[in-house]
């Protein structure tokens, strides 16, 4: 996951899960959309950004996980003695505990450790270097090469500047750079490739390896939803459909995570290839001309 820009997806999910209402259709209905909805929880329990939280030196995002950790804990005792109102009560509580606590992380600075933060500094870094490689290749056509070479030259200078930030130790800083130049790297390579198919060409020595690449793609693709989201790009309804694209995408995202932890990693490159589409389906719907 993404450094403190999970809040955006806790957030997302956050909403639609407490929408939910429990229907009354008889026992075993209700206790799979319980099940459902307490496993959502602790996999969000489970994500770098609450364990950043519980591990960083903000004692109000710890106090919360915590919280939260055990209201779902009490929700899965009520689920287990048939007592579903209850048990589905503790589970939104949980759900608002670990949704406060996201919020609360400040970008980037401490929320995560910096071995989490520095490991996210670097899959962005890849990703903004796939993209300067499709716009090299651009600046080879005469009529895009000067806008070309002009996004050449803003995203090597956030580059630079991320680079300078990480050797001073500012970690966070670091993070927040590069994920600008990520940013300026899809909107206006998309942008100068408009009309045209965009084939990003790669090779993996293993399935396994295809699978951390989509990992970090889709990680990338939260933060870009997180940054618009930020920029207040989804008002009112618009809000709802991407709330919906994102809670598609992490759903996704759970599924491909348990396909690969069994050793199936072609059917978990397939998941989150598809969880990846449901993230950029969100940016798109944000006006963001993301491909």
């Amino acid at each position: 996951m993404s450094l403190r820009w999970m809040t955006g997806v806790v957030a997302a999910i956050f909403a639609v899960a407490v929408a939910a209402q429990v229907p009354a259709e008889g026992g075993d209905q209700k206790r799979r959309l319980i099940e459902q909805k307490i496993r959502l929880v602790e996999a969000l329990l489970n994500s770098p950004a609450a364990r950043g939280a519980a591990e960083g030196s903000d004692a109000d995002p710890r106090s919360l996980i915590e919280q939260g950790k055990q209201a779902i804990g009490e929700a899965r005792k009520a689920l287990a003695e048939a007592r579903f109102d209850e048990a589905a009560k503790l589970a939104d509580e949980a759900l608002r505990s670990v949704s406060s606590a996201s919020r609360r992380m400040s970008p980037g600075e401490g929320g995560l450790p910096e071995s989490a933060q520095r490991k996210n500094l670097q899959d962005l870094g890849d990703q903004v270097g796939m993209y300067r490689n499709s716009v090299e290749e651009l600046a080879k056509d005469s009529q895009r090469a000067a806008p070309a070479r002009a996004l050449l030259g803003r995203i090597d200078a956030l580059t630079a500047e991320s680079r300078q930030l990480a050797d001073a130790g500012r970690i966070g800083e670091a993070g927040k750079k590069m994920a600008e130049a990520y940013k300026v790297a899809v909107e206006e390579l998309s942008r100068l490739r408009a009309g045209q198919e965009v084939l990003l060409s790669l090779k993996f020595d293993t399935p396994a390896d295809e699978y951390a690449y989509e990992k970090k793609r889709f990680a990338s693709n939260e933060i870009m939803v997180d940054m618009m989201l930020a920029e207040g790009r989804a008002a009112g309804d618009k809000r709802r459909l991407v709330d919906g694209f994102v809670e598609e995408g992490h759903k996704l995202g759970a599924q491909a995570d348990e396909q690969a932890k069994a050793g199936r990693h072609a059917e978990a490159v397939k998941l989150m290839e598809q969880a990846s589409a449901q993230l950029i389906r969100a940016l798109q719907s944000m006006g963001v001309p993301v491909f």
